[in-house]
């Protein structure tokens, strides 16, 4: 069973939800990010041996989530895709699940990423370089300074100590200004919140909830 943390980011309540996920009820909004759909099919071509089973586990758990919090509006945070050609590579069964998923909502929005460029996109898949909503801004990649914004690309993750042990995992990042998304797929790894990376997009202290297993807890550094 998942778990959630409600808090407020720029004024705004949400729901951080364990399951890697982020939910608006003012706005019945569902933000996921950086799917990599199709990734261990990439990485196939090069003869990586990866179990080609993450973009079936990707979607069954958005699928989950999407009857679960029954959005209106469901926003696909960049990198949906591995790469250009990931939509080539799914499975029909695959590109009839993304779809009907998609069309269950009113309005599905597949923001552009650095993996995933719209000019390669399904005509069915409504893609846009980025989103304003209320006057937040979501994007895939951070632009330094540019209002309050929600974004993915980095795949943040943060560490704990719990009883004398190390735990670490995927987090929600935010602070004053941004709201960094943890990675949602299968095959996806993480980049500690200490890293140089995220250093120009510090304008305030980090704020940081570690998502382990089924739970979400605040993460004090």
């Amino acid at each position: 069973m998942a778990s959630s943390i409600e808090t407020d980011f720029s004024g705004r309540h949400f729901v951080l939800d364990s399951d890697l996920a982020l939910y608006w009820p003012a706005q019945e909004a569902l933000i996921v990010s950086d799917l990599h759909l199709e990734k261990a099919t990439f990485f196939a071509q090069f003869g990586s041996s990866l179990a080609p089973y993450d973009t079936l586990d990707t979607l069954v758990r958005l699928d989950k989530l999407v009857c679960r919090y029954k959005p209106k509006t469901l926003i696909l945070l960049g990198d949906s895709f591995h790469d250009r050609d990931g939509w080539a590579r799914l499975p029909f069964g695959a590109q009839h699940h993304l779809l009907n998923i998609a069309t269950s909502v009113e309005r599905c929005i597949f923001v552009e990423g650095n993996h995933d460029p719209a000019d390669f996109a399904h005509p069915r898949l409504n893609y846009a370089a980025e989103l304003e909503i209320d006057s937040l801004v979501f994007r895939h990649e951070p632009v330094a300074g540019d209002g309050q914004q929600i974004v993915g690309h980095f795949h943040p993750k943060t560490r704990v100590s719990v009883k004398g042990y190390r735990v670490s995992g995927k987090c929600f990042a935010m602070n004053d200004g941004i709201l960094i998304m943890p990675a949602f797929g299968s095959l996806t790894g993480g980049l500690d919140l200490a890293h140089d990376a995220f250093a120009p997009f510090a304008q305030s202290p980090w704020r940081s909830y570690l998502i382990y297993k089924s739970v979400i807890v605040p993460a004090a550094r």
